[in-house]
């Protein structure tokens, strides 16, 4: 679940520790090197201060050459797209450096206290002897409009990944914000209740509901627990524990049908059912292969998405809720679309980033892209999840998702907030055949995912594979 003032008191955290990394520096160099981009985000750090004031900062680019960021002849610092906030980030004498603009800090200055120990002291006293270099991103502009219009002002979060390479295609954040207006209403965008500088893509944790049956189900095919076709029989109820989980959404009810059908339909308590028989251990090992327990490796700052809430006891009844959804999970949009990138991809997790290539004077310099894969989950296995994905598409549970001559996959998601509406989410990809792209939606209090989130998933869909 979002956690109201968690990027507030997450910044005073960073800017704490800086404060201590700072007085610990002067003993090593090594010390600069561990606490470098910490110090990039303290208000007031020469880096900082030196990169504002540089004229000759680098711009920012999407991959087809649209300018994301640029320093303007009066040396302001000017963001044109309001959708890709988030991604970019920010540079401000007063608050610092954020997203793009602090991973590729170096680059982007030619390398402006980014060299020796001495360098970093005096930035705000010299500038470099190059200017800095183009960044250009793996951003889709037609990707990134088609999530940011489909989003809309709802808040929540669209991510979209080229499950081949891990090139994110579009990355929004809503509520959104202005960069180049930091210096002016900062103070009232930090205290902002809405949190709009939260990147609710890689920052937002949420109960993932329903789209965790993904890895549910792919652990259990894993190791043999459950088949497709294997029958699962539910009365009513499933009681774990003393714990009655209700048996909904399936069209005939109470009874016994293939497991097939119950992924479809998203049944809680066949999968509350299923979570027991896999067990803690190979439950979590899947999920911790697919990201959650630590941040993912990523271009610009993540939360860590977590299976369950450090100190808990991994009872049985917090197994049941934890393999349909619930329990104490937390996922961030970008985790569930590496889950869904990775089944698409044949079980390859392709490292997500944003960096396509640096550029000077329109060439190439530097390839900033892709960063290789790791086997997940096995070929057999990512081929079952993909057919039982693309049954949910199929068996009409996702709403607006459908792309003509084209086969999708998804799950869908509705997931219980504990402060009213659920949330919604959605993940996909397609085509299910040979997947182009792979996409992550939540709609926060926005109800059903497949009535909500799905349509939005669907919009970013149809704009990636017609690309």
């Amino acid at each position: 679940m979002l956690v109201p003032g968690e990027f507030e008191r997450r910044l005073a955290s960073v800017a704490a520790l800086s404060l201590i990394a700072a007085s610990v520096m002067f003993a090593a160099l090594a010390y600069w090197q561990i606490f470098r981009t910490d110090l990039s985000v303290r208000t007031g750090n020469p880096r900082v201060l030196a990169a504002y004031s540089d004229p000759g900062r680098g711009r920012i680019l999407d991959r087809e050459g649209n300018i994301l960021a640029e320093t303007l002849p009066g040396g302001e610092r000017y963001y044109p797209d309001a959708s890709v906030a988030h991604v970019v980030g920010y540079i401000d004498s007063r608050f610092g450096m954020h997203g793009v603009e602090l991973a590729f800090n170096d680059l982007l200055s030619g390398g402006a206290g980014g060299g020796s120990w001495g360098a970093a002291f005096d930035a705000e006293f010299r500038r470099a002897s190059v200017s800095g270099l183009d960044l250009r991103l793996t951003i889709d502009p037609a990707v990134q409009a088609a999530a940011a219009q489909a989003l809309g002002s709802r808040r929540g979060a669209v991510v979209a990944l080229d499950p081949r390479n891990g090139e994110v295609l579009a990355m929004v954040s809503v509520p959104t914000f202005d960069p180049g207006a930091l210096g002016r209403n900062g103070e009232a965008l930090f205290t902002d209740p809405a949190a709009p500088l939260l990147n609710r893509a890689t920052q937002g944790r949420y109960p993932p509901g329903s789209t965790f049956k993904t890895v549910t189900a792919a652990s259990a095919l894993e190791h043999g627990v459950i088949t497709p076709g294997t029958p699962v029989t539910c009365p009513g109820e499933i009681v774990v524990d003393g714990f009655p989980i209700s048996c909904h959404n399936v069209p005939q009810g109470v009874g016994t049908y293939p497991f097939r059908d119950a992924f479809a339909y998203s049944v809680n308590a066949i999968f509350g059912q299923l979570g027991v028989e896999v067990g803690w251990k190979w439950l979590l090992d899947t999920a911790r292969r697919f990201g959650f327990g630590t941040a993912l490796d990523f271009t610009i700052e993540t939360a860590p998405s977590q299976a369950y809430a450090p100190g808990s006891s991994l009872t049985k009844v917090l197994l049941a809720s934890t393999a349909f959804g619930q329990g104490e999970l937390q996922a961030t949009p970008l985790q569930m679309a590496v889950v869904a990138a990775t089944i698409s991809n044949g079980g390859e997790l392709a490292a997500p980033h944003l960096g396509l290539d640096a550029l000077r004077d329109g060439e190439p310099v530097r390839d900033l892209g892709t960063k290789g894969t790791t086997r997940i989950l096995s070929p057999e296995v990512a081929a079952t999840m993909r057919d039982l994905m693309v049954a949910v598409v199929a068996n009409g549970q996702a709403n607006g998702v459908s792309i003509p001559g084209v086969t999708v996959a998804g799950k869908t998601g509705t997931a219980e907030s504990g402060h009213g509406t659920s949330h919604a989410w959605f993940i996909a990809f397609a085509p299910a055949g040979a997947p182009t792209v792979a996409v992550a939606v939540v709609v926060e209090d926005g109800g059903q995912g497949g009535v909500v989130a799905s349509p939005i998933a669907g919009s970013v869909l149809r704009a990636a594979v017609q690309r």
